[in-house]
């Protein structure tokens, strides 16, 4: 039984995937549901030693396609969005882990073995380095 849920979302069809499964997860569970979005064009961090941030416009795109996903789930569920920046399996994982979740949802592209190893994938970063369990979803077709 799971209480603390993690998504990786990036507006995908993987990832679109992934939130479904993961609200009906939440849903039998009575867990709660965290969207967490990685957009690239860092700017410094106002604490220092803190992450970077991304661009505020890029930021604002990013919160305003997390709200829209996170009106899709069912309003009795627990949800919310983190908007990061940086590399998205690296701070997909440190959202997680300082939130305690106990499954990362992540979807995946169905990129072929030679593209993967070459371009990596951030299903496999989350795979490889989280602390709880993790489940990759396909989008349908």
């Amino acid at each position: 039984m799971y209480r603390n849920v993690v998504i990786a979302y990036d507006g995908s069809d993987g990832a679109k995937a992934a939130l479904s499964r993961a609200a009906e997860i939440a849903e039998r569970d009575g867990a709660s549901l965290t969207l967490v979005e990685a957009v690239s064009g860092k700017v410094p961090s106002p604490a220092p030693g803190g992450p970077p941030l991304a661009k505020p416009e890029k930021r604002a795109m990013a919160r305003k396609d997390l709200n829209e996903a996170i009106g899709r789930v069912d309003p009795d569920l627990l949800a919310s969005g983190w908007v990061i920046g940086g590399p998205a399996g690296k701070g997909i994982l440190t959202v997680a882990e300082d939130l305690g979740a106990d499954l990362i949802v992540t979807g995946s592209r169905g990129r072929g073995a030679i593209t993967s190893a070459v371009l990596g994938s951030v299903s496999t970063e989350i795979l490889h380095g989280a602390h709880c369990d993790v489940l990759v979803v396909r989008p349908a077709g």
